[in-house]
């Protein structure tokens, strides 16, 4: 009752301009619509993953891609100078429904009907509470279309929106992660073992390493996990004065000075809350996506303007994802609690935040930041100075004098946490422009 209740004071407090400047919804395109539908839905994506089990950051990802294609594929038919990505994708196979030419639609409510049916599709395990939201607030917003557009065309735009969303859900079931939100692990990955090699670090109530096999799904971008590669970490060695002694004894004897500032940036990108009785969240993609939203209203973006910058946004964090697995078990780098403990002989020492239940390097949070972080800064330019509200409830506001700023500090912050070598984070973070790069060069224009 409570979610329900709280799912209508948010749509009726919405102000969104279904209609637009006046005009017939024969000559409107999505240029000329408010994008506050795409900003409502990308909010409840964000409760969704918050409130379904099994939702880890890399199916999060996932689903935020997925989201974020078929908002820009219901739109597309209408946005004069762009075209569809779906010949560009990796394998070329993703076949969409083309829209009838010389007849009307209505496209907010084309994306209406593609990102609520999307959202079903790809969560399907979403407790029914959760999942009846999808409903009122797809029903909410076609009531309100109702009343700017014919019924027939209203009916052209939603059967549009929903073939759009069923082609690329279809699609998606090929990707290697259908079946992910089942479950995290492999029962056929045996981790390799030796000097060096990640073990367990028993944070987590369970020793199994999580999605191992995330580094080898089909990627949005042809090449883009293979060609972002770093190069290996130095050397293990546990010989004191060695490179990686170095690295581990810096995350050590930075440990024993953190400020409180360090503590908080720590635990404000690990999604930690203040109270330690409360759960860890796993809010990153969500809180990507919400700094997006927040600079594209401050620019007074189009629904057409925010379907382009969402759709390569969502594209490149999930390619950074798949790209920094693919290194991590390729290196399967041990984690630096298990050296500090084993090696250092500090057997007590506990980092600020939990370790995840996987190798070291690299670091995704310094990859799927960066290259988040990248695609906003190719928007917006290099130096645009922004400040963050997602969690002025418990964090305040964090000011940043660049989307590069905002991806450093996500990155630092796992090396102030105590779960990154510095090594990791710098890797981590040229690997994610590379691969921003790679999605940077689709093409969306004509």
């Amino acid at each position: 009752m409570k979610t329900r209740i709280s799912l209508l004071f948010m749509v009726l407090t919405l102000t969104v301009m279904v209609g637009c400047r006046g005009q017939e919804p024969s000559d409107q395109s999505p240029d000329e619509y408010s994008a506050d539908i795409a900003y409502a839905w990308l909010n409840m994506q964000r409760r969704l993953l918050n409130g379904t089990p099994g939702i880890l950051p890399h199916t999060a990802g996932r689903t935020y891609a997925y989201v974020g294609l078929t908002l820009y594929e219901s739109l597309v038919p209408g946005m004069e100078s762009c075209q569809s990505l779906g010949p560009q994708l990796n394998g070329g196979e993703l076949r969409l429904p083309m829209a009838e030419e010389g007849t009307i639609y209505y496209w907010p409510a084309s994306a209406n009907a593609a990102l609520a049916s999307i959202l079903r599709a790809l969560l399907p395990h979403t407790p029914p509470n959760l999942a009846s939201s999808i409903d009122s607030m797809e029903m909410h917003y076609h009531d309100l279309f109702q009343q700017e557009v014919d019924p027939e065309i209203l009916q052209r735009s939603v059967d549009f929106g929903q073939s759009v969303a069923a082609a690329i859900f279809e699609w998606s079931t090929t990707d290697g992660a259908r079946d992910a939100y089942k479950s995290p692990f492999a029962d056929d990955y045996v981790p390799p073992t030796g000097p060096g090699k990640w073990v367990s670090t028993g944070e987590f109530p369970f020793d199994q390493p999580v999605y191992p096999y995330w580094g080898s799904l089909r990627s949005f971008v042809n090449g883009s996990a293979d060609a972002t590669q770093p190069p290996p970490p130095p050397t293990y060695s546990e010989e004191p004065g060695s490179p990686f002694y170095e690295a581990v004894n810096e995350i050590y004897t930075m440990s024993q000075h953190l400020t409180h500032d360090d503590s908080v940036v720590a635990k404000f990108w690990a999604y930690a809350p203040l109270d330690p009785e409360r759960p860890l969240s796993f809010e990153g993609t969500g809180h990507a996506a919400n700094m997006a939203v927040q600079v594209m209203k401050k620019k007074n973006y189009t629904l057409e303007d925010a379907a382009v910058l969402i759709c390569k946004h969502a594209l490149a964090g999930h390619e950074a994802g798949i790209s920094c697995v693919k290194t991590k078990f390729t290196y399967n780098l041990v984690r630096p609690i298990t050296y500090i403990h084993n090696v250092l002989g500090h057997r007590q020492w506990k980092p600020v935040i939990p370790t995840p239940p996987f190798p070291e390097y690299t670091s995704g949070h310094a990859a799927v930041s960066m290259a988040y972080a990248a695609i906003l800064e190719a928007e917006f330019g290099t130096n645009y100075a922004f400040t963050d509200h997602t969690f002025d409830g418990t964090f305040g506001p964090r000011k940043f004098e660049s989307f590069e700023a905002y991806a450093k500090e996500a990155a630092l912050s796992r090396l102030k946490g105590g779960i990154h070598y510095r090594f990791a984070m710098d890797a981590g973070l040229k690997q994610g422009r590379m691969v921003a790069s790679k999605v940077l060069q689709l093409k969306f224009k004509r």
